[in-house]
């Protein structure tokens, strides 16, 4: 092998690695997840009804007097809820499986401080119908959970227009 050979493949190896790099950090780039923030506002959430994908965080703010937790019954089949502490600012939760979540703020819950989290492209969410069978467990706000799903549904028939 002459000098200039092997300068030449070292140079392909070096370049085809380079190469492979870029193209890494482009794929990472493009499936990043994203993080979405819910501001609790006087005794509202602010998105009331939020969109994500699998991976993303929701990152809860301004939550002097509020907690978050998810409903009973109220996120996918094998998803991880949530619960934070009363005024954890910043408090995340990444979700991952696709379907609707449902979360409240437990001091404010009777006064509609109840929102949803949509999470993936499946219109209707694969698990709707679920959640909304789990209303009847529901002891405490339970016509403010009616409503969150009330304009959800409000929500999914604009957007499918």
């Amino acid at each position: 092998m002459k000098i200039s050979d092997k300068w030449e493949t070292d140079l392909m190896h070096h370049a085809s690695k380079s190469l492979a790099v870029v193209i890494l950090a482009l794929a990472s780039t493009a499936v990043a997840a994203e993080e979405i923030v819910i501001q609790g506002v006087v005794t509202q959430w602010k998105p009331m009804i939020a969109y994500a994908q699998p991976g993303d965080t929701l990152r809860f703010k301004n939550m002097t007097g509020h907690d978050t937790q998810t409903i009973d019954g109220m996120i996918p089949e094998g998803a991880e809820g949530w619960k934070s502490d009363l005024g954890a600012e910043g408090f995340a939760a990444t979700v991952e499986q696709e379907g609707v979540y449902v979360y409240k703020c437990n001091p404010h819950i009777t006064t509609g401080m109840v929102g949803v989290v949509v999470v993936g492209d499946g219109r209707p969410p694969a698990n709707l119908e679920e959640a909304k069978a789990a209303l009847d467990s529901v002891k405490v706000g339970k016509n403010m959970v009616n409503r969150v799903f009330k304009k959800l549904a409000k929500a999914l028939e604009a957007e499918a227009k």
